[in-house]
């Protein structure tokens, strides 16, 4: 589904690209190897016509894939990922590839074993205990993108803990491994081989392919420009860009003389951008003869007013800084994941602070709610301020060895607070009423803290957009019914313990009620209430400052369209990660 719908979605797709291919086996060193070998070797083409699955299998499945940027390193690895799933569809015994992004790696501590196995849980929600047993056994080849895109620091410690993984522990060695990084990182940054089998270098596109793709879209009239023009030349050898020129061209949107009035190479490629942006925001977008006659304007708004291009702009602008400070999320846009921390200006982090702490309070029934809300929300921010959002997308059936570690703890810990308040007051009711309130809040820690802080569990193969809220929401209604439905025994208990205190009836009914409301809240805060809480209050503050609309998913659907991102079930990206870089530079009016 993932690859099919990234091929699908490329800018490459327009004009299927057969890529010219090199070996560069300088780039690796094979295991056996000593550190200093040194290959005199020089870069040997390949046949124009061989396959990439033919090259991976050639060098028995250990395989660097490196390009210049948007030279096809990706779609390349797509590409392969394609011809291994048909593979395997036709013999089961075949590799099942995964697709992971090497940009999240950011723990040299962590080995990029166990670091593969999170993203696996991360990404497909493989179960770490199967992930491990796939990996060991063979089933699963994972195509790693991306080295480039760790953080440049950290890149040669990376490349390291690839190596470590590679020729270290029997049991963890991939039965095959692909690494795609762009050339002038690998070379400048890295600077150290990589314990695979054999490299590849994408070279430029030549000429001929050139002149094919603008016949395809029968641009011949400005094939003559394009060879006269050295600097245009240079980019358009790189597929990327070439498919950009080609949609722009078509639209009319591209000027020659303004091109040439860029001076640096940066500001040509950030003016085949800016047009671009207006050639894809000013296209005629696919409808079939139905819809037309219906009236849409697109498959995703319909009939209804397509969003103006300023607000386009600024929600992609938005995102792209947005990931940009949150570098762990890798490149993957998921609605629910959005934080406070994307907030570019603090007294907006503070108003969606005071947002949801003031529902929290109107939802807990306080007299006070509004001014207590506004109290506590002073009070906390500078605690609440980093907090990040957990969505609570399924809650575990069966409980963990670390959760039922939390639920012993809990119980143990408020049960002997309770026994102490109990011993040290030496009054009876006293006593009763300390060991009834450690009983209590031992049961609710145990049983939130246990089951869901202790074990949390994200379905991460998202369907739809904003599922993981979707899927807090659900599982809080579930939870909260369920504690309701429990508290009906501890309800006629307490009701039997209290008599027995020399309280006032109308007091011990009060301490019931406020306990029994305590139990419930808390799972509906702790079972996805609290996620949803802070969710809706970032939104709401995301509204206000125009970052993102309410409906929020139409326009990241719109933005399909519009060839400006791509979507893989409930997740998106950018079209490229230069298109991210280039709205990422932009200022956030």
């Amino acid at each position: 589904m993932e690859v099919d719908g990234r091929l699908r979605q490329s800018l490459h797709n327009a004009v299927r690209l057969s890529l010219g291919m090199e070996r560069r086996d300088s780039a690796v060193s094979p295991p056996w190897e000593t550190v200093w070998y040194e290959p005199g070797k020089p870069p040997q083409p390949l046949p124009p016509r061989m396959r990439i699955l033919q090259v991976f299998e050639q060098i028995k499945r250990k395989l660097l894939i490196l390009g210049e940027p948007g030279a096809g390193k990706t779609t390349t690895m797509l590409e392969l990922a394609r011809e291994l799933l048909d593979g395997a569809k036709a013999d089961n015994a075949q590799l099942i590839p995964v697709l992971v992004d090497l940009s999240s790696w950011k723990q040299p501590e962590v080995g990029i074993f166990d670091w593969l196995l999170a993203e696996l849980k991360g990404k497909y929600g493989l179960r770490q205990d199967l992930g491990k047993a796939w990996l060991q056994s063979g089933v699963l080849l994972p195509l790693l993108d991306g080295l480039d895109e760790v953080a440049p620091e950290l890149q040669q410690k990376c490349a390291k803990a690839i190596n470590d993984w590679l020729t270290g522990d029997i049991e963890q060695k991939p039965c095959g491994v692909l690494v795609c990084c762009r050339r002038e990182e690998f070379e400048t940054i890295v600077r150290q081989k990589l314990s695979l089998q054999g490299a590849i270098y994408l070279q430029p596109l030549t000429a001929a392919q050139i002149e094919a793709y603008f016949s395809k879209f029968e641009l011949q009239d400005v094939w003559q420009t394009v060879r006269e023009d050295a600097a245009l030349w240079d980019l358009l050898v790189k597929p990327l860009f070439l498919s950009m020129f080609g949609l722009v061209q078509v639209q009319g949107k591209f000027d020659l003389a303004a091109w040439q009035k860029r001076q640096t190479g940066e500001a040509k490629i950030e003016y085949l951008f800016d047009t671009y942006w207006d050639a894809v925001m000013s296209r005629n977008l696919i409808l079939n003869r139905h819809q037309k006659n219906l009236g849409w304007l697109s498959q995703t708004y319909k009939t209804k007013p397509l969003p103006q291009r300023k607000a386009v702009r600024r929600t992609l602008v938005f995102i792209a800084k947005g990931m940009m400070r949150e570098p762990s999320i890798g490149r993957e846009i998921l609605i629910e994941k959005m934080q406070p921390s994307w907030l570019p200006k603090r007294k907006q982090k503070i108003i969606s602070v005071l947002i949801w702490v003031l529902i929290g309070s109107l939802l807990s029934n306080l007299s006070s709610g509004p001014i207590w809300g506004l109290v506590m929300g002073l009070i906390r921010v500078p605690i609440t301020e980093s907090m990040k959002i957990k969505t609570i997308e399924k809650i575990p059936v069966s409980i963990s060895k670390e959760a039922q570690k939390e639920i012993c703890k809990s119980l143990f810990v408020y049960l002997f607070i309770g026994l102490f308040m109990s011993l040290f007051t030496g009054e009876s009711f006293l006593m009763i009423a300390g060991l009834i309130w450690g009983l209590i809040w031992g049961l609710v820690s145990c049983l939130y803290r246990g089951l869901i802080e202790g074990d949390e569990v994200e379905i991460q193969t998202k369907i739809t957009p904003n599922q993981g809220i979707k899927k807090s929401l659900q599982n809080m209604a579930i939870v909260t019914i369920i504690a309701a439905i429990v508290l009906f025994p501890l309800k006629f208990l307490l009701e039997f313990l209290f008599p027995l205190m020399p309280l006032e009836p109308d007091l011990s009914r009060g301490i019931i009620s406020v306990i029994l409301f305590i139990f419930i809240f808390a799972g509906f805060t702790l079972s996805g209430g609290y996620a949803l809480i802070m969710h809706i209050a970032l939104r709401l503050v995301l509204a206000l400052n125009r970052y993102v609309p309410l409906r929020f998913d139409l326009l990241l659907n719109y933005c399909t369209e519009r060839l400006l991102l791509q979507r893989i079930g409930g997740r998106y990206r950018f079209m490229h990660k230069l298109l991210q870089d280039y709205f990422a530079k932009m200022e956030l009016e």
